[in-house]
């Protein structure tokens, strides 16, 4: 995919606008989940994935070519554009429950009794996932629940992939420790 994602944005930067809506249309799920998962309000969120997306966009012609994905380039903007929306209301990010976002919306296999006991869970692990550290729950975001690689997680972050390796370690050995203290059994936090 980077080299036809590399062609695609060449043909955007060129004004070719079914480049531009096919880079568009891959990469908004990710990035409004992203959103929506930082803010916990589906309009907010859309109005930070489309401005993610005008941003880009007006930068296409200064965009370069790196190791970094375009995935990465646009959430990088995207959680710049999270850090000014909590800075104008002044307040910290919402914890939200991000797994329901990378799940289809109506589970048509469980009964209403079974996804209720799912709902606790992810209610569970959500607040869980809160209580680690801002960079180890932002790694566990970024590797995890988005999908990016060990380097461009480092480049979003600012740190050194062996940065990244270890506050990811850490993470995942405290929220072990958590589900451990609270019950919840690795199927139990599989479920959600």
């Amino acid at each position: 995919m980077p080299e036809n994602e590399n062609l695609m944005i060449a043909k955007a930067r060129d004004g070719d606008r079914v480049a531009l809506n096919a880079l568009v249309s891959s990469h908004w799920p990710s990035i409004y989940r992203l959103a929506l998962a930082k803010t916990g309000n589906p309009e907010d969120a859309q109005e930070i994935a489309q401005d993610t997306f005008l941003r880009a966009l007006a930068a296409l012609p200064r965009y370069k070519e790196t190791n970094a994905t375009f995935k990465t380039y646009l959430s990088r903007i995207t959680l710049n554009l999270i850090t000014d929306y909590y800075r104008k209301r002044g307040r910290a990010p919402q914890v939200v429950d991000i797994t329901e976002y990378n799940e289809p919306i109506i589970d048509t296999n469980s009964r209403p009794e079974e996804a209720a006991v799912s709902a606790e869970r992810r209610e569970e692990v959500v607040r869980l996932l809160a209580l680690l550290p801002d960079e180890q729950r932002q790694v566990i975001e970024l590797r995890i629940i988005q999908g990016l690689a060990v380097a461009d997680v480092a480049r979003i972050m600012g740190k050194s992939g062996a940065a990244i390796k270890m506050l990811q370690q850490r993470a995942l050995k405290k929220l072990k420790d958590l589900f451990t203290e609270n019950g919840i059994t690795g199927g139990e936090a599989g479920a959600g």
